[in-house]
């Protein structure tokens, strides 16, 4: 039986054991919540999960940001992506973006971190590493949330919201707790191999680096705010490098339902016909106009046509040109229907070590990073060899901020239509790219967070931070000076 046939079964049982309630969204009270589950059991939930948040369909991270790196935008003669692209921020935008991250991954992950029954030490390092990719996020977009009294359930279904700062400090904490786990279950042979592992396949190893540079990404997203302390990472476990790409696939195929959830979105559906946002989402003119001369303007957006021309389109232009004389997701984002979901790519973790070195916080090579860097983005999307691109797109021998410049270049072009999501919070971080505000928005500036869900304010009111809609553009996270 394919590994995703298990996984629907095992979902059945996730939502057949799970108790009624009115609150769906509730984090402390999901409908997710088994009466009884087992680490293998909940793994491969939680994984498939962590996909349909980070780079599933219309309301994934991925999607959202490439509205807001301009990446992406919708065809003329569509009326698509209108509150993202003009810029509508309310506490009802994007609720699942907060809400189902609890309810889904993490909820599950949580389950399986509380097993602990010694076999189970690998499995509970895997869910500590999640843990802290998915809470990163949610702190990059909301800044203080639920965190020490969430998952409580019963026992406290009002959490109190944790402070950004802390939150990030202790992520590192439980990652370092996570690799001291799988070290020590190296030579346990009573420790389980995490079998139904659909990212990593029981790697433990790869899963020491992952939470390494998922420590490193902590670390650099507060590169700009003061003294870092960098030794949590430099402990010669290492991290993700060249082919070193974590993917999910827990065996999807061309069947409905059991497709890769980023290509039935914007790919084709199980009968061949065009799916729900492929005709409308369309390559923006900024991103067709900056990748001219670039090799992966042809795999990560289709020429228009029969002919070998790429139109872009700008945000908010209803009466522009129609999708089909528009460029769409290309071949090299959308192969089949089968393809490896992406969690975190090699170039990105080759980028962060480049950032690292020129920061000084790390040692190593910067120009070698940034070269094996691009050449992993070439490599993940067909492009071929990166060698002439590179002959005039070099790492810059000049100040640091012309390097940080060429690093977060990279990782917006790396990262297009995979993690759209991390290029916008990049681009918050650093002011690279220029990316360019939308025309005929409600703002002149980009969103710099999300705002808490509606929900919240009705079910945790006493917790939640009061906001108004103009915090969506002024009030910044902790790291974000």
């Amino acid at each position: 039986m394919k590994i995703l046939n298990k996984l629907f079964i095992a979902l059945f049982a996730v939502f057949s054991m799970a108790s009624c309630s009115n609150d769906f969204f509730d984090v402390n009270e999901s409908q997710n919540s088994p009466v009884s589950s087992t680490p293998k059991l909940s793994l491969p939930v939680a994984q498939k999960y962590t996909v349909d948040m980070l780079n599933g369909g219309y309301n994934s991270y991925n999607t959202l940001g490439n509205l807001w790196s301009y990446s992406w935008a919708a065809g003329g003669d569509y009326i698509w992506y209108t509150d993202e692209t003009k810029y509508l921020v309310t506490s009802g935008f994007r609720t699942a973006t907060f809400n189902s991250t609890y309810l889904l991954p993490l909820n599950n992950y949580d389950i399986i971190e509380k097993n602990t029954a010694p076999e189970n030490a690998n499995y509970v390092a895997i869910a500590k590493i999640m843990k802290a990719f998915h809470f990163q996020y949610l702190v990059d977009a909301y800044g203080n949330v639920p965190y020490s009294e969430a998952f409580q359930r019963q026992a406290n279904t009002t959490p109190k919201y944790d402070d950004a700062k802390d939150i990030y400090d202790d992520l590192l904490v439980q990652l370092t707790a996570a690799q001291t786990l799988i070290a020590a279950s190296a030579s346990d042979a009573t420790v389980l191999t995490p079998a139904s592992d659909v990212m990593m396949h029981g790697d433990m190893a790869k899963w020491a680096k992952f939470a390494n540079t998922i420590k490193l990404r902590i670390l650099l997203r507060q590169s700009e705010i003061g003294v870092i302390d960098y030794s949590s990472v430099n402990n010669g476990i290492g991290f993700l490098g060249a082919g070193e790409t974590v993917y999910c696939n827990p065996g999807y195929s061309n069947e409905t339902n059991k497709q890769n959830p980023f290509y039935a979105s914007f790919g084709k559906t199980a009968a061949g016909d065009a799916a729900s946002n492929s005709n409308a989402t369309r390559a923006s003119d900024y991103a067709i106009t900056k990748l001219s001369g670039d090799p992966r303007r042809s795999r990560l957006f289709a020429a228009v046509g029969t002919t070998t021309n790429y139109v872009g389109i700008a945000q908010n232009q209803p009466a522009g040109l129609a999708s089909s004389n528009l460029s769409g997701i290309g071949p090299g984002l959308l192969s089949s229907s089968s393809q490896n979901a992406i969690i975190m790519q090699a170039a990105e973790s080759l980028l962060l070590q480049a950032e690292a070195v020129a920061r000084g916080f790390i040692p190593g090579d910067a120009a070698a990073l940034y070269n094996a860097a691009v050449q992993a983005s070439f490599d993940e999307l067909g492009a071929g060899a990166a060698t002439t691109y590179l002959g005039t797109n070099a790492y810059p021998a000049g100040t640091l901020a012309q390097n940080v410049g060429a690093i977060i270049y990279q990782k917006w072009i790396a990262l297009m239509g995979t993690n759209g999501f991390e290029v916008w919070i990049e681009n918050r971080r650093t002011g690279y790219p220029d990316i360019p505000v939308a025309p005929n928005a409600t703002s002149t500036v980009l969103p710099v967070r999300l705002l808490y869900p509606s929900t919240e304010y009705g079910t945790n009111p006493g917790n939640v931070p009061a906001q108004t809609s103009g915090d969506a553009f002024t009030s910044k996270v902790f790291w974000d000076n």
